[in-house]
């Protein structure tokens, strides 16, 4: 019997899910329909991550499930690169390399009825979906920072050209799309394999055909926004005032033995320059704690340089020695106990940055991209500002996908809370 129904579920980050949408494009383009959210699927493809232990533990866990199920299970990404042997269990039929993807859908069997619609996946996409929508542009990474596993898991460093970019923004934008993210495993070192333009290139070709849809950069690595970008950036339009730029820690010591290139002076300095270049710019980052030379005075120090930036929002995580990296050597001494409570710490310090920040918004009117209908406040809808700030309000589900104007009457750690004032529709 030929597989006709499939479900893509992924992990993990949004090159991931860029990589998923590739995927179920290849497989509706191949006469596949994506299966009912009840309904059990002909073909099931699980999208892990590996960058943490727990990452892996949930790939597994879902993979396992999944292959409960009956499905014809499919397993990729990075879980399946790192260790392909825990995946095979009864029910996974198949198991793909990151480098693979592309041949996924081959793998899953010719369905017998024809592709439904040109749009691939894209057709049965829900509005929900289409508010923002991932474009991978670029593929692998050669930092070899010493706790990081990605650089062993992912194809070579490559760039796509700007010319197909452009192309598939136009294409999503038609589609419906709220907002185009640009991402990449180190989204920063992006270069046309033609004529070598680099992001700021890019960014500007993608601007000039996105019309009504935003347009948002993935993480990036501060040292890698040049003149160009951050002119690009202050010029406003598509694209939002908004970046995620990672710390990992506040000490001098921790980051050289983590292979970053830069000092805490260095970074706090460069944050410096780009909130005067950039007016309303937003910043956002990514901590570490417990990494293996992390001690007190160090974690101190990073709580200190979180404070004094007063970044909006913090994803706070706890080290998990990764096999192949640099750092495994350095064991694993900080106790579990002691990664929980640092990170708590770290978490509550963001939770009164981040209440900072939104404060600034209290009587403002801004416009927010409606993403979904609120399951625990019926009668309200929550989306997101220019600056990646939450938002809730009273609105009905026909909003999703729009943006709207919203006066900000309150704000707390988590976001904003306002009143719709008009819609720009």
């Amino acid at each position: 019997m030929s597989l006709k129904t499939y479900r893509v579920s992924t992990l993990g980050c949004r090159v991931n899910r860029a990589d998923s949408i590739a995927i179920e494009r290849d497989l509706a383009l191949r006469g596949f329909r994506r299966a009912e959210p009840d309904d059990v699927p002909d073909v099931w493809v699980v999208n892990t991550c590996a960058v943490t232990a727990e990452g892996m533990r949930k790939s597994r866990k879902l993979a396992r499930r999944c292959a409960r199920s009956g499905a014809h299970v499919i397993v990729t990404g990075c879980g399946a690169d790192l260790d392909p042997d825990v995946f095979n269990v009864p029910g996974v039929e198949s198991i793909v390399a990151n480098g693979d993807k592309d041949s996924i859908a081959r793998q899953a069997r010719e369905a017998d009825a024809s592709p439904t619609c040109s749009g691939g996946a894209l057709c049965e996409w829900t509005p929900e979906e289409l508010v923002r929508v991932p474009v991978k542009v670029q593929e692998g990474c050669n930092r070899y920072c010493t706790y990081c596993i990605v650089p062993y898991l992912r194809p070579p460093p490559s760039s796509r050209q700007i010319e197909s970019i452009v192309e598939e923004v136009r294409k999503l934008g038609a589609l419906g799309a709220g907002e185009i993210i640009l991402c990449g495993i180190d989204l920063g070192s992006y270069r046309d394999p033609v004529r070598g333009q680099g992001l700021d290139a890019l960014v500007r070709s993608v601007v000039t055909e996105c019309g009504g849809t935003w347009l948002r950069l993935s993480s990036i690595e501060l040292s890698d926004i040049g003149p160009g970008l951050a002119s690009a950036l202050a010029e406003g339009g598509a694209l939002r005032r908004h970046l995620h730029v990672p710390l990992q820690s506040g000490d001098e010591r921790v980051l050289a033995d983590m292979g970053r290139e830069y000092t805490p002076e260095l970074f706090m300095e460069r944050v410096r320059q780009l909130r005067e270049l950039v007016p309303g710019l937003s910043i956002t980052t990514d901590v570490m704690v417990g990494f293996p030379t992390e001690d007190e005075s160090a974690f101190k120090r990073t709580a200190q340089m979180l404070d004094d930036i007063g970044f909006s929002r913090v994803h706070v995580f706890k080290y998990s020695p990764r096999p192949r990296t640099a750092a495994v050597s350095l064991g694993d001494p900080v106790k579990p106990e002691l990664k929980a409570a640092r990170a708590e710490a770290l978490r509550e310090l963001a939770r009164g940055t981040a209440l900072r920040f939104h404060e600034c918004f209290v009587g403002r009117i801004i416009q927010v991209l409606v993403e979904a209908s609120m399951e625990s406040e019926p009668g309200r809808v929550f989306g997101r500002a220019e600056s990646f700030a939450g938002v809730i309000f009273d609105g009905f589900p026909a909003l999703v996908g729009r943006r709207v104007d919203v006066r900000v009457t309150d704000a707390g750690p988590e976001g904003l809370r306002g009143v719709m004032v008009m819609t720009n529709e």
